[in-house]
């Protein structure tokens, strides 16, 4: 039995049976997939992400981990990380000037994206001073996610219903990733929203105490190598001890 699915590049809805989506000529979902799994890494993110391995969850989506343009934004996310929350893809680009945004950045400017299994987290720190301006788009107000592809570089489109988010000038094989596991995010979803009751959702299990220990073991890591300032080592600290 078939169903209908968003396509990961256009966002158009094609059924699960189709070898291609019928607007854009890409190839379906399922076919696509096999090279970016959330089910197959799910644990995988999680674990990268309580390690803070960012580098790691870029390469398990098939992406280098490119940090020009968003070394500040990429030392303070995890701050903004709600509990539990897993990073499943990371990109960047460039993002209007919103009412919230930076006074000091007077054009559009250099955001990082980073897909969680939750939401959608935008942050982007100021050039001239330590101000951080943030934006979050949680995934049940999320319609479709579709991607573009240029010459070089390339553009995610985060769908609202009543607006879409544009974010250019990304790198070209992130916005296809991150797409693609977007769509993957909100169809995991509709289908929990969608189950019988009393069938078991595992889905989003909470660390157990043996995970906060091995945060500490990876932050005491980072800190002795001297990764991590003393300031953001005793910040991070403070963060997992209060997840006990």
């Amino acid at each position: 039995m078939s169903e209908l699915v968003p396509c990961p590049i256009c966002g158009h809805s094609i059924s699960t049976n189709a070898v291609r989506c019928p607007k854009c000529g890409d190839k379906s979902p399922h076919e696509k997939e096999a090279g970016v799994s959330l089910a197959k890494n799910y644990e995988k993110y999680r674990q990268y992400t309580i390690h803070y391995n960012w580098e790691a969850i870029c390469k398990l989506n098939g992406v280098s981990y490119d940090t020009f343009g968003t070394e500040k934004e990429i030392r303070v996310f995890p701050k903004y990380l709600e509990e539990w929350e897993i990073v499943i893809a990371l990109s960047s680009g460039i993002m209007k000037k919103t009412e919230t945004s930076n006074y000091s950045d007077f054009f559009g400017n250099t955001w990082l994206v980073v897909l969680t299994n939750e939401r959608f987290l935008f942050v982007d720190h100021a050039k001239l001073t330590s101000a951080v301006d943030t934006q979050s788009i949680r995934l049940d107000n999320v319609q479709a996610v579709s991607s573009s592809q240029g010459y070089s570089l390339g553009k995610i489109m985060v769908d609202l219903g009543s607006r879409i988010v544009y974010v250019d000038n990304c790198k070209k094989s992130s916005v296809e990733a991150m797409a693609i596991l977007a769509n993957q995010l909100l169809r995991d979803k509709s289908l929990q929203k969608n189950k019988q009751p009393g069938e078991k959702d595992e889905s989003n299990k909470e660390p157990n105490g043996q995970d906060i220990v091995s945060q500490l073991d990876r932050l005491g890591d980072l800190y002795n190598k001297g990764l991590l300032t003393e300031e953001e080592f005793k910040s991070m600290k403070a963060k997992i001890i209060q997840k006990i």
